[in-house]
């Protein structure tokens, strides 16, 4: 007698388990649809951003001035005549946000290799890196369609600024791009001229003094100058200084001009932390130590020489440079 093959099918409890697994695969999979779209439109949006921090760079080497509201922009996006694509991936306009000073109805040379400073400050929240002298931003709201991006508590919109301005960049929530004023001017292809020459102290250390010596050496009368180079307006200076104690000079060694209006001792500051408002700083176009350490002063003494050119009389777009220096006084 022929036997018959085993024909037996799938039992119910191995159906059950395979559509089971199925169902999980096709459960896990959807799962990771959406965290996957989001990285795709993270990534095109950033690529948006990129593109449109090289179009405005582009218009502004052409323009010799940052593309404005009335240019380039409604009340909240950039346009096709300066970048193609002024959307991100949710399709929602790029926030634009920028210095007025650098987009003036008329535009010389000048307009932004002139400048030194702007009224943009930044401060990222992801890493606390303060920067200073932003030209521009532009953002993107990101997957939650909020600017959590903030100046004053207040979400930051597109348009100028006229006024110091600190904006609080949320880049954990937002996908932010910025360009410094340095980065902006290097990107246009900015020449060192009278206008943007950086001011610098020419010295790199004061030399030595002694106890009951003329000061810097034997011959009476003699002094150590501080010698400046550059800025937009030479010869119209401008000084303060910044020192550990009170009396930054041994006695009987002194500045002429003196500087006594214009110390600042740390953690105060001329030029950055509580600053030293500029009608404060001594006018002078030339600084200078003279004297005789007086006995019982021998030691070091450190001190930070700030020096602004001047240039600017509302001081927004000061040069403003600083060096630092340890005065050793021998017995």
């Amino acid at each position: 007698m022929q036997q018959v093959a085993n024909r037996n099918g799938f039992s119910l409890v191995e159906l059950a388990v395979s559509l089971v697994v199925i169902g999980l695969l096709i459960g896990l999979g959807t799962a990771m649809v959406g965290p996957l779209l989001s990285s795709i439109k993270v990534r095109e949006s950033r690529e948006n951003l990129g593109a449109a921090v090289e179009s405005i760079n582009g218009w502004a080497a052409a323009n010799n001035r940052l593309p404005d509201t009335t240019t380039a922009a409604t009340s909240v996006t950039l346009v096709s005549n300066v970048v193609r694509n002024s959307a991100d991936a949710w399709t929602r306009p790029l926030i634009y946000l920028y210095d007025t000073n650098l987009a003036p109805a008329t535009a010389t040379q000048d307009t932004i290799c002139g400048r030194k400073t702007t009224f943009i400050t930044l401060t990222d929240s992801s890493t606390g890196a303060l920067v200073q002298h932003v030209a521009y931003l532009v953002l993107s709201q990101g997957e939650d369609a909020v600017a959590d991006t903030t100046i004053g508590g207040v979400a930051v919109t597109s348009g100028p600024r006229a006024a110091t301005t600190a904006v609080a960049a949320d880049t954990a929530n937002d996908l932010v791009r910025w360009t410094t004023l340095g980065e902006l001017q290097q990107k246009i292809g900015c020449k060192e001229n009278a206008a943007n020459k950086p001011l610098r102290i020419v010295n790199n250390e004061l030399p030595p003094a002694t106890v009951g010596s003329p000061y810097p050496n034997a011959a009476a009368g003699a002094s150590v100058a501080f010698t400046v180079d550059g800025g937009a307006t030479p010869g119209t200076l401008r000084w303060c200084l910044e020192s550990p104690a009170a009396v930054p000079l041994p006695t009987g060694l002194a500045f002429t001009p003196l500087l006594t209006g214009a110390i600042r001792v740390a953690p105060n500051s001329c030029n950055a932390t509580n600053p030293l408002a500029e009608a404060s700083w001594i006018s002078s176009s030339t600084l200078t130590i003279s004297g005789t350490p007086a006995a019982g002063t021998s030691g070091a003494y450190s001190l930070t020489l700030y020096v602004r050119d001047n240039s600017d009389s509302a001081a927004a777009n000061d040069n403003v440079t600083s060096k630092s220096f340890v005065l050793t006084v021998n017995q």
